[in-house]
């Protein structure tokens, strides 16, 4: 037994003692690991290899539990046509401590490699800041994701050198955030030069996490400070056109079943900060772990998929946009709907002719919805996938679709919300509008808007939930407003199995394999 116990803890704890990196670009010749610090930290190359290192366990970590973190616990998705039991624990809010979306050993790998950056850097002789900046955001990022996941884990802010080190207690969720994260923020951004960079922290995406950490505090007037700082960066605005927003996520290679596919484009204003995937990069681990490469199309868009989209959310999506011509000219008479296309008909003597008809309905819907407008009846309610992101079911060893962290117009709705709870209702509007306009839909008026702050604040939530689906924020938002038992409770009692939410089953249980190898954990409370 001890024998055993042994072995399973040097597996499990790897992610804390070693900093190997598997990324090709990153480390060429000797794991950093395997150099030892002595050899190591000794130049701003040496620094740039590191703080790689800290984003290629960033790609590996979220590449799927973004997802089940963030999104698929909300109502925006059912079990699908192929779900496992993990999948079906999640949305039944059933789960259980043997769960393997719950395992966090890559996750403090990250940390590992970012505390390492934090101590080394500054050793170094005219180290580059924004290398520092990003170690720091990087830990912030992911130690605010373990308390919003688990509420408490192990607390590590020093590299971890032997085993020994590893078996820590867990800190309380305020501390980590009051004494960590915070801090880390702060010198993320004292540090940080780089105004906007795609798929690497600057002071752009800071602002960004600077927000969402203090929205979740429920410090209001920080976050709207934050929000407007990063608007001042300047370099992101709306897309305006729904090709422009389409191409945000599009990642669709061309092949025999959609011939039409235009490859990976993921391009736009909006995009902040993104987790990049690249399928040139050779697969890690080849036929055990795809730890480089996306998880995006095997979650939403397998040929069996494991989630479909729920049909709450499209009742609620049709209710508020309705997509036939009667419940569109009764809700909204004076609008005309963007979108056209080309229907047939028979004319009075039996000939095919074309026509132009407009499509009712947000034409977001349809870009998420597989088979859009154009094959809306293929699927049932309740029984589509999504295809935000990919409308081909391809080999999910080839999926560089990248993860989308932080969008402008999900950064707008964001503010709209602190401008609410300050009572700056009309500021909050005129936001809420600022994304309609661009999606060219209907604008929303003070009636419709709500005359309660709480009202407001749910028409605000529902913008977010049609803008950001899949982009998992739904989920974080329900928490971070005390709706989510509110919300998903009457759903989960329609669901045969599901498990009744209650205030600590908002939380995660920790893996039985993080108790088994650390005697100092105990199980999150309410499992």
């Amino acid at each position: 037994m001890i024998k055993f116990r042994k072995i399973k803890i040097s597996t499990l704890i790897l992610s804390l003692l070693l900093g190997a990196v598997s990324c090709d670009s990153v480390l060429d010749e000797q794991p950093i690991s395997e150099i030892g610090t002595e050899n190591f930290w000794n130049s701003n190359a040496d620094a740039e290899a590191g703080v790689a290192a800290i984003y290629d366990a960033f790609q590996s970590t979220y590449s799927e539990k973004y997802f089940y973190w963030g999104e698929f616990r909300s109502d925006n998705f059912v079990a699908g046509g192929n779900p496992n039991n993990d999948n079906i624990e999640i949305v039944t809010q059933s789960l259980t401590e043997d769960n393997g979306t719950l395992k966090w050993n890559l996750f403090y790998q990250i940390i590992n490699r970012a505390n390492s950056a934090i101590k080394n850097i500054p050793t170094i002789s005219g180290y580059d800041k924004n290398l520092l900046a990003e170690a720091y955001a990087l830990r912030a990022y992911v130690y605010f994701d373990a308390v919003r996941v688990w509420g408490a884990v192990p607390l590590f802010v020093e590299p971890t050198k032997s085993i020994d080190d590893a078996f820590k207690p867990k800190t309380d969720g305020d501390t980590i955030l009051n004494d960590v994260v915070l801090a880390d923020l702060k010198e993320a951004e004292r540090l940080m030069e780089a105004s906007n960079r795609d798929f690497r922290f600057s002071r752009a995406s800071i602002f960004c996490l600077k927000a969402e950490i203090n929205m979740y505090l429920q410090n209001y007037t920080e976050a709207r400070k934050a929000l407007y700082d990063m608007i001042a960066v300047g370099g992101h605005d709306l897309v305006n056109t729904p090709d422009d927003w389409i191409d945000l996520f599009y990642n669709n290679p061309s092949t025999n079943s959609n011939l039409g596919g235009r490859g990976k484009i993921q391009e736009g204003d909006e995009l902040i900060f993104s987790i990049r995937y690249n399928a040139s990069e050779d697969r890690d681990n080849p036929g055990v772990t795809r730890a480089n490469r996306s998880g995006i199309m095997s979650l939403f868009f397998a040929g069996v998929p494991l989630y479909s989209i729920s049909p709450v959310l499209e009742r609620k999506w049709q209710d508020k946009f309705p997509i036939d011509s009667a419940g569109w000219v009764d809700k909204y008479p004076n609008v005309k709907p963007f979108i056209e296309r080309q229907v047939e008909y028979l004319d009075e003597n039996g000939e095919v002719k074309d026509s132009i008809a407009p499509v009712y309905g947000d034409w977001r819907y349809f870009a998420c919805r597989e088979g859009g407008y154009q094959s809306f009846g293929s699927r049932a309610i309740g029984e589509a996938r999504m295809s935000k992101w990919q409308e081909t079911n391809y080999d999910r060893n080839n999926d560089d679709t990248d993860i989308v962290i932080y969008r402008y117009a999900g950064m707008l709705l964001l503010l709209a919300e602190a401008e609410n709870q300050l009572d700056n209702q009309t500021v909050a509007l005129d936001l809420v509008n600022q994304v309609r306009r661009a999606r060219v839909l209907p604008e929303v008026t003070e009636a419709e808007f709500g005359d309660t702050k709480e009202a407001r604040e749910n028409y605000i939530l529902d913008e977010r939930q049609l803008e950001l689906l899949g982009e998992a924020k739904r989920w974080w938002d329900l928490r971070r407003t005390k709706k989510a038992i509110e919300v998903l409770n009457p759903i989960l009692d329609t669901i045969p199995g599901a498990t009744q939410l209650n205030e600590q089953r908002l939380l995660f249980p920790i893996h039985i394999d993080h108790l088994t190898e650390n005697p100092n954990l105990t199980q999150t409370l309410g499992y």
